[in-house]
């Protein structure tokens, strides 16, 4: 399965020419992670930047906020969302996911702006997960983008829809039209106790599905916030063993610890593993 990472910035292909642009590619807050606050983190978010030069442009990492977990006492949670019938409709001059959107030998997709609109279709487009330069290069419906070792095309899918990339592949994040996000595996899942991510700069650490919610625990890349240190938001992401808890007022890395006195035991000075996380059924260490 491939890896999700949560730190890699991603850059949007979008020049139909061959010329580069004079001057620094404009840059909107274009968010490629989860919008809503889910308590125990959002999945990472990959900031994109859109570019219209006429090449790939590799961004540079980007912190993200792991999100801590309320250790206080959690309620029935959501109700399941189900499928989304009626997903959000591009605003921008044309929708990508209507074959009627634009005419004949046109693709809607975004621009240099971010917002959506009809480009030539080039002849033998690019299919899905092929190294692409530039926005015309890939078939409809597909859109170049850059996350970090160079430009493929990736599918664009509407906001709100679930089941809709297929697989392990998960629509979030947007492209600058709020209801245009695109497809990309979600983090693979993991044994938080063993810590069996396959890639040594992961850790595993509590996650939830982009689409459904599903809270799970998965591979994330590994923050550096040390036991005890305050993390979420600008204070950053916690180092591997450790889960972001809010108690009170204040988040904290705490000490992930086994269940039933098992491994990890607790290590920290008068911790012993009463806390909880209740949602993902994962123990923590404390003071008592």
């Amino acid at each position: 399965m491939a890896r999700l990472c949560c730190f890699l910035s991603a850059v949007l292909i979008l020049s139909s020419c061959g010329g580069a642009d004079a001057g620094p590619p404009p840059t909107p807050a274009v968010d490629l992670g989860g919008d809503t606050d889910l308590g125990a983190g959002d999945l990472g978010a990959d900031d994109a930047s859109i570019s219209t030069d006429a090449g790939p442009v590799d961004g540079g990492p980007t912190p993200v906020d792991a999100g801590p977990v309320d250790a206080g006492p959690v309620d029935a949670g959501e109700p399941d969302l189900g499928p989304v019938s009626m997903p959000c409709t591009a605003t921008g001059a044309c929708d990508p996911f209507v074959t009627t959107s634009c005419g004949a030998g046109l693709s809607c997709r975004p621009n240099g702006t971010g917002m959506t609109e009809c480009l030539p279709i080039i002849a033998a487009p690019l299919e899905e997960g092929t190294a692409c330069v530039t926005a015309r290069d890939c078939r409809p419906g597909l859109v170049c983008l850059d996350f970090g070792g160079g430009a493929s095309c990736h599918r664009m899918c509407p906001r709100g829809s679930i089941g809709f990339c297929g697989g392990e592949d998960r629509c979030f994040g947007t492209l600058g039209d709020a209801c245009v996000q695109v497809c990309r595996p979600r983090p693979e899942s993991c044994d938080i106790f063993a810590q069996d991510c396959p890639n040594p700069t992961d850790a595993c650490t509590l996650a939830s599905d982009p689409e459904t919610r599903t809270p799970y625990t998965g591979c994330r890349p590994e923050g550096t916030v040390t036991r005890g240190g305050f993390c979420g938001g600008m204070a950053g992401t916690c180092e591997r063993g450790l889960i972001c808890i809010r108690e009170g007022s204040s988040s904290t890395c705490k000490q992930v610890c086994g269940p039933d006195g098992g491994t990890p035991a607790c290590t920290g000075a008068g911790e012993v593993c009463t806390g909880f996380a209740r949602t993902w059924g994962v123990p923590y260490c404390r003071a008592p």
